[in-house]
């Protein structure tokens, strides 16, 4: 049992050696492949010189006299924001601005009245109300069959009833449609969307993603 036990650093020792030759390899393999790197990557900056490329030579010489950037005066016609194409359709009259100063704040002159300008501002409605529409469904039953009878409208579909019969209009589902498909908007992100547009709290089912857009539901 002793000449085991003090054979056994020894033993140790030469293990650790061992492994000390292996690392010792494996560091002069890396710097062996570190030094071919380093002389492929010098070849291609000598190739890509001689191409005219990666170097000054290769790149276009500036103008002596650059322009400004922008549309030149004279050129082309010059644009503005137009007025609402529905301005005089607005809800509200306009509101009047007077001038509250009978003279001139540069040079204290009498001021003359000359004209009137419009001046407008398009906003988004304050807080945007869903427009909720009820149906009053009767459902009559056959004495003889047991058969139930819905009553029928353009607007509410055969199976709307239970479990799936508060749904969205067709107003809120081609909203829907357009910023996913045609804005690419994603689904995750619809029902954040419409609820500060339109107020109208939307939810998405586990199988959304996979189905598409036919899953949006209204929470009630």
């Amino acid at each position: 049992m002793a000449g085991k036990e003090s054979g056994a650093p020894f033993q140790r020792i030469e293990e650790l050696e061992q492994e000390n030759g292996v690392l010792r390899d494996r560091l002069e393999q890396a710097e062996e492949d570190n030094d071919r790197l380093r002389r492929e990557n010098e070849q291609l900056r000598r190739e890509l010189k001689a191409a005219g490329r990666g170097s000054k030579h290769g790149k276009a010489k500036p103008k002596t006299a650059p322009k400004r950037p922008g549309r030149k005066a004279g050129q082309g016609p010059f644009t503005f924001r137009q007025a609402p194409a529905n301005a005089e359709a607005s809800s509200e009259p306009p509101v009047d601005v007077p001038v509250t100063t009978s003279q001139c704040p540069c040079c204290g002159g009498e001021l003359r009245y000359e004209r009137t300008d419009e001046a407008t501002v398009t906003d988004m409605p304050p807080a945007a109300q869903p427009e909720v529409k009820s149906y009053a469904v009767e459902v009559w039953r056959c004495e003889r069959c047991g058969q139930p009878t819905r009553g029928q409208h353009s607007d509410v579909a055969p199976d709307q009833y239970g479990a799936t019969a508060h749904r969205l209009g067709p107003r809120v589902k081609a909203a829907a449609h357009t910023m996913h498909y045609g804005m690419g908007v994603p689904v995750r992100r619809l029902p954040a969307i419409l609820r500060e547009l339109t107020g109208i709290e939307v939810t998405q089912s586990a199988d959304l993603r996979r189905r598409g857009m036919q899953t949006l539901s209204w929470i009630s």
